[in-house]
């Protein structure tokens, strides 16, 4: 091999960190499995693509995985936007099954990250994808770390994602060109493929009774809180990764299908006694493990998990029409608006930016209806592939084409029955489409693909767009029909640097990411307000949740603000012809370290005082404090 491993020369590096310690080893246990397989790291990797046909025989496989992965990789995408970065899902084999995002620019590399391209060590050597699933753990490989050279300008970041159980499913992965590099990267990558997680083991794990825990109370009921799910008799049967690390067993697939696992094995405490003191209770209440571990619990019954799963119901739709009225006038115009023709069978289109909070908006309208305990169906005209949008919205019979499913699907139209269909990104809808749509509207019938039946259907139809559908009907782009027959009521969402009641929206939207007393410093809450923010709501969402995992509990400052946001800020500035030019734009690492020296300074050196006041361990501070002396 021509050169050293990459691991190898991370040894001279002083102070790193026990995960940055973790990933160099796995990058150097995957160098040396590319040698024994004999990987030649000077080649030019093979593009390894399937055929369309076996793509979508995975797709199909696969489609559960999609269906939850979909909201996590769009809010991913928001996070990373104007970065040149691609978001990437794989199933368990590492091949790509779907990418969101601008993309790398050299179409080499952007050739092999399309659908389809496999991404296994065994194909591509070390790759964050591939290094991922054989490591089962996350990882960055940056540059030269990739083990063929074809790679050395790629940065990427991957995560594996499991099903209950620790069945490993799929990889998420972000990458983008080496000269571009990104702040925090991994730390989102792995938030979204939580999320994907928690969404997974909700719609697939089998059990009667819920037990949510964590060792911090106010840790239950959100992303990180531990979910195990007991049968009548108090066996375990599934749970989620964050309890395995909770109860520090290794719980998988093969022990619980093998093996009874019961309550008091876990816990101490009987399953007949936990059951009569938590009986009709959704109070929290202590809970102490085998190994004496101290935790706080709460239950949900009857298959909870499945029925009403707590964090996905908590972020789609926490935001009641009542919530989301915090005092601009022209939403509280469209609100006002809405309650006026509701459950009345009028089409409703909502206009606004991209990011503007149309879906939140809508999902608020469902839950006000007299529909509200029917499905909520959104579907994305923008985001799903033109040949595979058809058998989507119209569902398909057995045979309908190569891979459907044996039985047939409903279709999204179909599943919306009795409820709402939320057609987000209409104006994106391929003609061909429209005319489909619109008989569907006329008739209230839908018929699937490869079938000659009509199925009555019966719901309320939500539009959304970002564009001007009078002009895309001038073009011929849009059929003037369908525009009438979908624009019942138009209602105006207003951009965010509009709006008149951003410190309001804030507390709304830490409220929905589950931390309504985090609070946050006046130089970030001043930066809020200056900011153009041209991702709207979406964007800000993005940047407070960014935050309130950076900021671990503490106080939302400077620090936990990326890179990103700081250079858009400023270059809206230089815009805008201030006659004081903003400040440089420091990085991430720069502002820390100011923050870390005034605060020293402070508190005369009282390290307690100082990491309280950053939201940061001591054991970080110290770390920190180290590499600054060294510098």
């Amino acid at each position: 091999m021509s050169q050293l491993s990459p691991a190898s020369a991370q040894t001279a590096l002083p102070a790193m960190r026990d995960d940055q310690l973790a990933i160099a080893e796995a990058i150097e246990r995957s160098w040396r499995r590319c040698m024994v397989k004999g990987v030649d790291e000077q080649a030019p990797a093979h593009d390894q693509i399937i055929t369309a046909q076996e793509l979508s025989q995975r797709l199909e496989k696969n489609r559960l995985l999609l269906t939850h992965a979909e909201p996590e990789m769009l809010t991913l995408s928001g996070q990373i936007a104007h970065t040149r970065s691609l978001v990437i899902l794989t199933d368990s084999d590492g091949v790509i099954l779907r990418t969101m995002g601008e993309g790398v620019e050299q179409g080499d590399i952007r050739a092999s990250l399309l659908p389809g391209a496999s991404w296994s060590e065994e194909h591509r050597g070390t790759n964050a994808i591939g290094t991922a699933l054989v490591e089962r753990a996350p990882i960055s490989v940056q540059g030269a770390e990739h083990f063929m050279a074809y790679h050395h300008s790629l940065s990427c970041s991957a995560v594996p994602i499991f099903a209950a159980n620790n069945q490993l499913v799929a990889t998420l992965d972000v990458s983008n060109d080496l000269n571009q590099p990104q702040q925090h990267t991994l730390a989102l990558v792995k938030m979204a493929a939580q999320m994907v997680e928690n969404r997974l083991f909700h719609a697939t794990a089998q059990g009667e009774i819920g037990v949510h825990f964590h060792a911090r109370a106010e840790f239950i009921g959100t992303l990180w809180e531990g979910l195990a799910l007991f049968d009548d008799d108090g066996q375990l049967r599934a749970i989620n990764r964050s309890g395995q690390f909770q109860f520090g067993l290794p719980l998988d697939e093969d022990v619980l299908a093998n093996r009874r696992v019961p309550f008091a094995d876990v816990f101490d405490e009987s399953w007949a006694a936990f059951r009569q003191r938590c009986q009709g209770s959704d109070l929290l209440f202590p809970l102490q493990l085998r190994n004496g571990a101290r935790l706080f619990a709460r239950t949900s019954l009857q298959n909870t998990a499945r029925a009403r799963p707590v964090v996905v119901q908590a972020r789609e739709s926490a935001a009641s029409l009542e919530m989301l009225d915090t005092g601009d006038p022209q939403l509280k115009l469209a609100i006002s608006q809405v309650k006026q023709v509701l459950n009345r069978d009028i089409p409703l289109l909502v206009l606004g930016d991209t990011g503007a909070g149309k879906e939140l908006f809508s999902r608020a309208i469902h839950d006000a209806s007299n529909r509200r305990e029917r499905p909520f169906v959104a579907v994305n005209c923008a985001a799903l592939p033109e040949g595979l949008i058809e058998a989507e919205l119209f569902g398909y019979e057995e045979g309908a084409y190569t891979g459907a499913k044996r039985k047939g699907n409903h279709g999204k139209i179909q599943q919306a029955d009795g409820g709402t269909l939320f057609l987000d990104e209409i104006g994106d809808m391929p003609l061909s489409l429209q005319a489909r749509l619109l008989r569907v509207l006329q008739e209230r019938c839908v018929t699937p693909l490869g079938s000659s039946k009509s199925i009555p259907v019966n719901f309320m139809l939500i539009s959304a767009t970002n564009q001007k559908l009078k002009d895309k009907v001038a073009a011929g782009e849009f059929r003037s029909d369908l525009y009438y027959r979908i624009n019942g009521l138009a209602l105006q969402l207003p951009a965010l640097r509009q709006r008149h009641d951003l410190q309001r929206l804030i507390s709304l939207i830490l409220q929905v990411e589950q931390s309504p007393h985090t609070e946050i410093n006046s130089e970030v809450m001043a930066l809020f307000a200056r900011h153009p923010w041209p991702g709207n709501v979406r964007q800000l969402h993005n940047v407070l949740r960014t935050a309130i995992a950076l900021a671990d509990g503490g106080e939302i400052s400077l620090l936990h603000l990326t890179q990103d946001f700081l250079e858009e800020l400023q270059a809206a500035g230089q815009a805008a012809g201030n006659d004081q030019p903003p400040r440089p734009a420091l990085t991430l690492k720069a502002q820390s370290d100011a923050a870390i020296t005034a605060a020293m300074q402070q508190h005369a050196g009282n390290v307690s005082a100082v990491a309280r006041q950053l939201g940061m361990s001591r054991n970080t501070l110290y770390r920190r404090l180290k590499a600054l002396a060294l510098s």
